[in-house]
């Protein structure tokens, strides 16, 4: 069997959203004492709930073929959170700048400084992912440091939320992750790669439906409505 992976149909916008991370935690019963024991195994999963407008003939359409197309759990669609706005600021690119004797480039060019994206400088291999890695090591670029916890990123088209943030020296740091990093699909060896671009904004991650009857497209008069979906991590 074929496991797809959708991109997000162009013209369907989210009205609501909500995205967490599933601990998937396990009561191991209560001690003599009274005290309940919780088993946790690291392996946390996004799930989401999330709305789409449905207010024109061609939303309508997208999205009966979207959840067609997911044919219940078997595929997913790469969607991410709508988070721009809490991602950290960046140093803008600048233009013409000269040399320290105010002089430019014989072509009248001056030097080109900020806008540099963030990069990985150190690779995540699949058996560190495997064994629980949690942690990168980035370039910052032009991005302006501290980087705050609670940021959304994307790496490697997975989604992560930044929860630990160490600078490091030469302008890099380390940030830790949640969920645990994921092994790679398509690499045999590596799961982070060096030189992957840190996404601040339009990280997305698999996400498949959480039951086969998710997705009832609800229409006033069989115009304009809503279609709420409820989506887990899909780890193909």
């Amino acid at each position: 069997m074929t496991f797809l992976i959708l991109p997000k149909p162009v013209g369907l916008k989210m009205t609501t959203e909500m995205w967490r991370i599933d601990a998937r935690t396990r009561s191991g019963g209560e001690t003599i004492t009274g005290r309940e024991q919780i088993v946790h195994s690291g392996l946390g999963r996004w799930v989401a709930d999330v709305t789409f407008a449905a207010h024109d003939p061609a939303s309508i359409r997208l999205l009966r073929a979207l959840v067609a197309k997911l044919q219940g759990r078997l595929n997913a669609v790469s969607i991410g959170p709508c988070d721009c706005f809490s991602a950290p600021d960046s140093v803008p690119l600048v233009h013409g700048i000269p040399y320290d004797d105010q002089s430019f480039h014989t072509d009248g060019a001056g030097f080109v400084q900020g806008g540099t994206p963030p990069v990985v400088i150190e690779e995540v291999t699949n058996i560190q992912a495997l064994a629980g890695a949690y942690s990168v090591k980035i370039m910052i670029g032009s991005t302006i440091a501290p980087i705050p916890e609670g940021v959304y990123i994307g790496l490697t088209g997975r989604l992560y939320m930044v929860v630990g943030y160490t600078e490091l020296e030469n302008e890099t740091a380390q940030l830790d992750l949640l969920p645990r990093i994921r092994p790679s699909t398509s690499d045999p060896t590596v799961a982070i790669p060096v030189d992957e671009t840190v996404l601040w904004c339009g990280a997305r991650c698999p996400m498949r439906l959480a039951t086969d009857d998710s997705g009832s497209l609800q229409l006033q008069l069989a115009r304009y409505g809503t279609a709420t979906l409820s989506m887990v991590e899909a780890n193909f």
